[in-house]
């Protein structure tokens, strides 16, 4: 038997380790970090100021990682040659040892050039320390052998790839796996895919299976749809009953048959029976997705698309119910209640609990501190467990390779429901707040459809008397390639003059060097200068990443912006001449708040969303934001169930859609702007509530409330 060498980490934290050498660029590089210790960075942006220890000349706490990283490879090999399970005719396994080799070879050039060229220590040479010797030692004498040449020079780890790689780790951009360039190639390439394989082929389960949180998930999903299913079946109950009524004069109807097998398969995934509890066959999750499909199907049959072009007369009271009907389902799909809540809540409860056993993390002295804390409770066993989106993208590749066509990108499409969360009362008027993923199709990047059930919804909204309105704020970003298609086709949809009476589209910029006061902004701290660039922003909004809907006249913009920015200056941040960085970041996401609360009063929906590519991280922590603020205007957060809905708001969606926590750099953005209104309010609520009162009409700040 090999004897191991010593301390070593997971081979996944070591592959990390590589990969971000390996990722830097030489002409241009940027610091490098650790995170805890042990964890190579260089990205500041997606770990956060605080938890990263920048290096700057001083490479022995590097070294010391990346010694530590050689000493796991070495590790693993030692493990993978004692096990008798290893086959050594699989080639697939070989290659894997092959690339890890590769990589570990490129990472101590690359790192050995980093240290010459940014840190000035010529004399350091990684290739001639005792780990990286041990390792190729090692794997020379009882590896090489095994390989053939040929596998070994086949994989030549680009920077592209490697770069992406880390991207598609976090679970950045991932809808990149589903689009197409405009000329039909996709953005991904043979050497992602191999790295991505090459992750999940040594990820080491260093945990009790029986401990992965996630696998609770599906069974939670699959009761929540079974609520789902009885929740439409109650609210459409009236029209279907009608509709059982009509059918049978309906024999080769395209739309009522299509209806017919949506209505069926909503009782079948209505019936506990198919829980997946209860039994080995269909579960009720497939069942709704089932109901889906057949409602989508609606929308295509030709009996449809005629009435739509051609209104049916009053007196067609056949047409008008099976309008009705398609319509109203519509309206219960996206304004479900759903029927877990608890449940996810003690999910949540119980992981935090068990990271902290893991982590004996302190108590944080204030609401804020505790959520950062339990945040990294539940990140830390979380980290134990296998990579859910790097299996979601392999399995959408294996996928889209199986039936070889192209699998748009289509989030609701892709059971990310949307779902109710709560309301938004104002003036004593309700108005409904849904976590509504992008309700768009897209298979090429320049071309982006609108939802036909979203239609379907929005036709349902002009039925009722009076009409009721949508209110979609939009968080996507129209100044990126990658997100303006989407964001056009949702801005386009209010112009259109069948639905411009139902929907108004406000969209806010979160991924612009302003908004991340980065780039030209990130030395501006004089407050003037700061708010001058703000006033720029909204005075050129489409360049900026703003549009504002027709509710805004002409000009109330930046009346609105001229008095809010001065009151926020003076309430939230004392009237300081000077703003550091997280001051300014503060700055920005209080004003959204108000600004979103000004689009609410002058439009008066009744739906309200907040809206992203998949309301998974920037709508997800909006939302919840927006929940909390408006509870801190006109009162407080400290009920432990509204701390416990708050933690649903902010977890739930990419725990259950992507198998992660939300992205910590849209959580940390929230809390911070969060614990600079509770500071104020807490001791200057009434004079502040009096002071911005006169940027809304009246009363609508001392009635607004939110209700769970």
């Amino acid at each position: 038997m090999v004897s191991k060498v010593k301390e070593s980490y997971s081979i996944q934290e070591a592959l990390d380790n590589l990969a971000a050498i390996v990722g830097i660029d030489l002409e241009a590089p940027t610091l490098i970090g650790l995170v805890k210790g042990r964890r190579i960075v260089t990205d500041q942006e997606d770990y956060g100021k605080a938890a990263v220890i920048w290096l700057s000349e001083e490479p022995e706490a590097l070294l010391d990682v990346i010694d530590t990283t050689y000493r796991t490879i070495h590790n693993h090999l030692i493990a993978l040659l004692e096990n008798p399970e290893m086959n050594w005719d699989d080639p697939k396994a070989l290659k894997g040892i092959a690339a890890m080799m590769a990589l570990a070879g490129e990472s101590a050039d690359k790192l050995q050039k980093y240290i010459s060229y940014r840190m000035g220590r010529k004399e350091i040479k990684i290739t001639e320390r005792p780990e990286y010797i041990s390792l190729q030692h090692f794997y020379q004498r009882r590896f090489a052998k095994r390989i053939q040449a040929e596998e070994e020079e086949e994989y030549q780890a680009p920077k592209e790839a490697l770069v992406d790689f880390e991207a598609v780790k976090r679970d950045h951009d991932y809808e990149l796996f589903y689009l197409r360039k405009e000329d039909g190639r996709p953005y991904y390439d043979a050497e992602l895919i191999r790295n991505l394989k090459l992750s999940v082929d040594f990820i080491v389960e260093g945990e009790d299976f029986e401990e992965d949180p996630l696998l609770k998930v599906r069974a939670m999903q699959d009761r929540d749809l079974h609520a789902t299913a009885g929740q439409i079946l109650g609210d459409c109950h009236h029209l279907i009953e009608e509709f059982y009524k009509i059918i049978k004069k309906l024999p080769d109807h395209g739309l009522a048959l299509s209806l017919s097998m949506a209505i069926i398969a909503l009782f079948l995934a209505a019936n506990p029976r198919n829980l997946l509890q209860n039994t080995l066959g269909k579960s009720c999750l497939q069942y709704y997705d089932d109901f889906h499909r057949f409602l989508r199907r609606c929308f295509k049959t030709p009996e449809y698309q005629r009435m739509i072009a051609y209104p049916p007369e009053r007196t067609d009271k056949i047409s008008h119910s099976l309008l009705n009907l398609t319509h109203s389902l519509c309206h219960s799909f996206f304004l479900r209640v759903g029927g877990v809540k608890q449940e996810a809540i003690g999910l949540l409860h119980r992981t935090m609990r068990k990271g902290d056993e893991k982590a004996h993390m302190p108590k944080g002295e204030t609401f804020w501190t505790q959520m950062i804390i339990d945040d990294e409770k539940l990140r830390t066993l979380m980290a134990k467990f296998p990579n859910g989106p790097l299996f979601k993208i392999l399995d959408l590749i294996r996928e889209d390779q199986d039936e070889d066509q192209v699998i748009p990108f289509d989030p609701i499409g892709q059971q990310n429901l949307p779902i109710r969360l709560y309301s938004l009362e104002k003036k004593g008027k309700k108005a409904d707040v849904v976590r509504l993923p992008s309700p768009t199709s897209q298979s090429i990047i320049n071309k982006v459809e609108i939802l036909d059930e979203f239609r379907g919804y929005l036709r349902a909204l002009s039925i009722e008397a009076p009409k009721k309105r949508h209110l979609l704020i939009n968080m996507q970003d129209r100044t990126s390639w990658k997100e303006y298609s989407r964001c056009r086709a949702l801005e386009d949809l209010q112009k259109n003059a069948e639905f411009s009476q139902n929907i108004q589209v406000l969209t806010l910029p979160k991924a612009t060097d302003f908004y991340h006061q980065n780039s030209e902004y990130l030395n501006m701290n004089p407050a003037g200068d700061f708010m001058a660039a703000f006033k720029d922003q909204l005075a050129s909004p489409e360049q900026c990443g703003f549009f504002f809907p027709a509710i805004f006249k002409l000009g109330e913009v930046e009346k609105f912006a001229e008095k809010a920015l001065a009151l926020i200056h003076r309430e939230f941040f004392e009237g300081k001449s000077t703003l550091s960085r997280r001051n300014r970041e503060d700055f920005i996401e209080i004003f959204y708040q108000f600004l979103c609360l000004k689009a609410i009063d002058l439009y008066d929906p009744d739906v309200v969303s907040f809206t992203c590519k998949d309301s998974l991280d920037t709508g997800a922590a909006a939302h919840s934001e927006f929940y909390a603020f408006a509870k801190l205007l006109n009162g407080s957060l400290d009920s432990r169930e509204e701390i416990d809905f708050l933690r649903w708001l902010i977890y739930t969606p990419a725990l259950f859609t992507r198998e992660r926590p939300i992205d910590p750099e849209r959580l940390n953005r929230i809390l911070s702007a969060l614990e600079t209104v509770d500071l104020q309010m807490g001791t200057r609520s009434a004079q502040i509530g009096k002071a911005f009162a006169e940027l809304y009409s009246a009363n609508t700040l001392k009635t607004l409330s939110v209700e769970r």
